[in-house]
Protein backbone atom coordinates (compact mmCIF):
# COMPACT_ATOMS: atom_id res chain seq x y z
CA UNK A 1 0.00 0.00 0.00
CA UNK A 2 1.37 3.43 -0.92
CA UNK A 3 2.28 5.89 1.84
CA UNK A 4 -0.28 8.48 0.63
CA UNK A 5 -3.12 5.91 0.72
CA UNK A 6 -2.09 4.84 4.22
CA UNK A 7 -2.02 8.47 5.30
CA UNK A 8 -5.53 9.09 3.89
CA UNK A 9 -6.87 5.95 5.59
CA UNK A 10 -5.31 7.04 8.88
CA UNK A 11 -6.85 10.54 8.53
CA UNK A 12 -10.33 9.17 7.78
CA UNK A 13 -10.09 6.73 10.70
CA UNK A 14 -8.89 9.51 13.00
CA UNK A 15 -11.92 11.65 12.08
CA UNK A 16 -14.32 8.70 12.51
CA UNK A 17 -12.84 7.71 15.85
CA UNK A 18 -12.88 11.33 17.04
CA UNK A 19 -16.58 11.56 16.18
CA UNK A 20 -17.26 8.27 17.94
CA UNK A 21 -15.45 9.52 21.06
CA UNK A 22 -17.63 12.65 21.16
CA UNK A 23 -20.81 10.54 20.85
CA UNK A 24 -19.56 8.09 23.51
CA UNK A 25 -18.77 10.91 25.94
CA UNK A 26 -22.30 12.28 25.55
CA UNK A 27 -23.76 8.80 26.21
CA UNK A 28 -21.49 8.34 29.25
CA UNK A 29 -22.70 11.65 30.62
CA UNK A 30 -26.36 10.63 30.23
CA UNK A 31 -25.63 7.27 31.89
CA UNK A 32 -23.84 8.95 34.80
CA UNK A 33 -26.78 11.36 35.25
CA UNK A 34 -29.20 8.39 35.40
CA UNK A 35 -27.03 6.67 38.01
CA UNK A 36 -26.68 9.88 40.05
CA UNK A 37 -30.47 10.45 39.98
CA UNK A 38 -31.13 6.86 41.09
CA UNK A 39 -28.51 7.13 43.84
CA UNK A 40 -30.10 10.38 45.07
CA UNK A 41 -33.48 8.59 45.30
CA UNK A 42 -31.83 5.75 47.22
CA UNK A 43 -30.14 8.11 49.68
CA UNK A 44 -33.38 10.07 50.21
CA UNK A 45 -35.00 6.98 51.72
CA UNK A 46 -32.05 6.47 54.06
CA UNK A 47 -32.19 2.70 54.60
CA UNK A 48 -29.35 2.10 57.03
CA UNK A 49 -30.37 -1.53 57.61
CA UNK A 50 -31.91 -3.75 54.95
CA UNK A 51 -32.13 -7.27 53.55
CA UNK A 52 -31.66 -7.81 49.83
CA UNK A 53 -32.20 -10.97 47.81
CA UNK A 54 -29.64 -10.96 45.02
CA UNK A 55 -29.44 -13.29 42.02
CA UNK A 56 -26.13 -13.68 40.18
CA UNK A 57 -25.06 -16.44 37.77
CA UNK A 58 -27.89 -18.80 38.76
CA UNK A 59 -27.09 -18.29 42.42
CA UNK A 60 -29.44 -16.59 44.86
CA UNK A 61 -28.27 -15.15 48.17
CA UNK A 62 -29.93 -13.12 50.87
CA UNK A 63 -27.71 -10.30 52.09
CA UNK A 64 -28.25 -8.35 55.29
CA UNK A 65 -26.63 -4.91 55.23
CA UNK A 66 -26.16 -2.45 58.10
CA UNK A 67 -24.56 0.95 57.50
CA UNK A 68 -23.50 -0.20 54.00
CA UNK A 69 -21.55 -3.16 55.37
CA UNK A 70 -22.52 -6.77 54.72
CA UNK A 71 -23.31 -8.35 58.09
CA UNK A 72 -24.83 -11.66 56.93
CA UNK A 73 -24.99 -13.68 53.71
CA UNK A 74 -27.39 -16.61 53.47
CA UNK A 75 -26.96 -18.92 50.49
CA UNK A 76 -30.47 -19.77 49.24
CA UNK A 77 -29.12 -22.36 46.78
CA UNK A 78 -26.13 -24.68 46.64
CA UNK A 79 -23.68 -22.05 45.50
CA UNK A 80 -21.16 -19.67 46.96
CA UNK A 81 -21.39 -15.91 46.39
CA UNK A 82 -20.13 -12.98 48.37
CA UNK A 83 -22.62 -10.44 49.58
CA UNK A 84 -22.94 -7.03 47.96
CA UNK A 85 -24.47 -3.81 49.18
CA UNK A 86 -26.56 -1.35 47.19
CA UNK A 87 -23.49 0.92 47.10
CA UNK A 88 -21.52 -1.99 45.58
CA UNK A 89 -24.19 -2.31 42.89
CA UNK A 90 -23.97 1.42 42.10
CA UNK A 91 -20.17 0.99 41.76
CA UNK A 92 -20.74 -1.83 39.24
CA UNK A 93 -23.18 0.38 37.29
CA UNK A 94 -20.50 3.10 37.10
CA UNK A 95 -18.02 0.67 35.48
CA UNK A 96 -19.82 1.00 32.13
CA UNK A 97 -17.10 1.61 29.54
CA UNK A 98 -14.21 0.74 31.88
CA UNK A 99 -11.32 -1.45 30.87
CA UNK A 100 -11.49 -4.92 32.37
CA UNK A 101 -7.99 -6.11 31.42
CA UNK A 102 -5.36 -4.25 29.44
CA UNK A 103 -3.14 -5.62 26.68
CA UNK A 104 -4.91 -8.94 26.23
CA UNK A 105 -3.60 -9.72 22.72
CA UNK A 106 -1.51 -8.43 19.80
CA UNK A 107 0.83 -6.60 22.17
CA UNK A 108 -1.40 -3.86 23.54
CA UNK A 109 -3.62 -3.52 20.46
CA UNK A 110 -6.63 -4.99 22.31
CA UNK A 111 -8.20 -4.48 25.74
CA UNK A 112 -11.19 -6.05 27.45
CA UNK A 113 -13.98 -3.49 27.82
CA UNK A 114 -16.93 -3.65 30.17
CA UNK A 115 -20.40 -2.50 29.27
CA UNK A 116 -23.05 -2.31 31.96
CA UNK A 117 -26.74 -1.80 31.28
CA UNK A 118 -28.51 -0.66 34.43
CA UNK A 119 -32.12 -0.47 35.53
CA UNK A 120 -33.15 1.18 38.78
CA UNK A 121 -36.16 0.92 41.08
CA UNK A 122 -38.44 3.79 40.01
CA UNK A 123 -39.29 4.91 43.54
CA UNK A 124 -36.40 3.80 45.78
CA UNK A 125 -33.60 4.17 43.23
CA UNK A 126 -31.53 1.06 44.01
CA UNK A 127 -30.24 -0.99 41.04
CA UNK A 128 -32.73 -3.75 40.24
CA UNK A 129 -30.89 -5.14 37.21
CA UNK A 130 -27.28 -4.90 36.01
CA UNK A 131 -26.38 -6.66 32.77
CA UNK A 132 -22.59 -6.81 32.53
CA UNK A 133 -20.79 -7.72 29.31
CA UNK A 134 -17.04 -7.99 28.71
CA UNK A 135 -15.67 -7.91 25.19
CA UNK A 136 -12.25 -7.50 23.57
CA UNK A 137 -11.96 -4.27 21.57
CA UNK A 138 -9.16 -2.35 19.84
CA UNK A 139 -7.19 -0.11 22.17
CA UNK A 140 -6.88 3.02 20.02
CA UNK A 141 -4.97 4.78 22.82
CA UNK A 142 -1.98 2.46 22.27
CA UNK A 143 0.43 2.60 19.29
CA UNK A 144 0.11 -1.19 18.78
CA UNK A 145 -3.46 -0.77 17.54
CA UNK A 146 -2.41 1.88 15.03
CA UNK A 147 0.61 -0.16 13.98
CA UNK A 148 -1.66 -3.13 13.31
CA UNK A 149 -4.04 -0.96 11.29
CA UNK A 150 -1.27 0.45 9.12
CA UNK A 151 0.40 -2.94 8.58
CA UNK A 152 -2.78 -4.92 7.79
CA UNK A 153 -5.11 -2.22 6.46
CA UNK A 154 -7.82 -3.13 8.97
CA UNK A 155 -8.46 -2.72 12.71
CA UNK A 156 -6.96 -5.30 15.07
CA UNK A 157 -8.87 -8.58 15.18
CA UNK A 158 -9.70 -8.50 18.88
CA UNK A 159 -12.80 -10.70 18.79
CA UNK A 160 -11.83 -13.33 21.29
CA UNK A 161 -14.09 -14.45 24.09
CA UNK A 162 -17.16 -12.50 25.09
CA UNK A 163 -18.68 -12.96 28.52
CA UNK A 164 -21.74 -11.64 30.26
CA UNK A 165 -23.73 -11.98 33.44
CA UNK A 166 -26.86 -10.57 35.00
CA UNK A 167 -27.10 -9.25 38.57
CA UNK A 168 -30.70 -8.93 39.68
CA UNK A 169 -32.15 -7.67 42.95
CA UNK A 170 -35.16 -9.91 43.49
CA UNK A 171 -36.29 -8.21 46.70
CA UNK A 172 -35.13 -5.47 49.05
CA UNK A 173 -36.78 -4.59 52.32
CA UNK A 174 -35.75 -2.25 55.11
CA UNK A 175 -35.11 -3.58 58.61
CA UNK A 176 -35.53 -1.70 61.87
Amino acid sequence: MRPMVRFLIACVLFICIGSAVVVALAADSANERAIAAAEARWRTHGFAHYVMTLEELNCTVEVEVADERVVRVTQLERCQRDGRTVEDLFAVARRDGDTGMRCITLGCACDDRLSVESAFHPLLGYPIRLYIRIEARPNWWHPDAWRYLLMHGRPPACAMMVGDKLLRVVDLRPLP
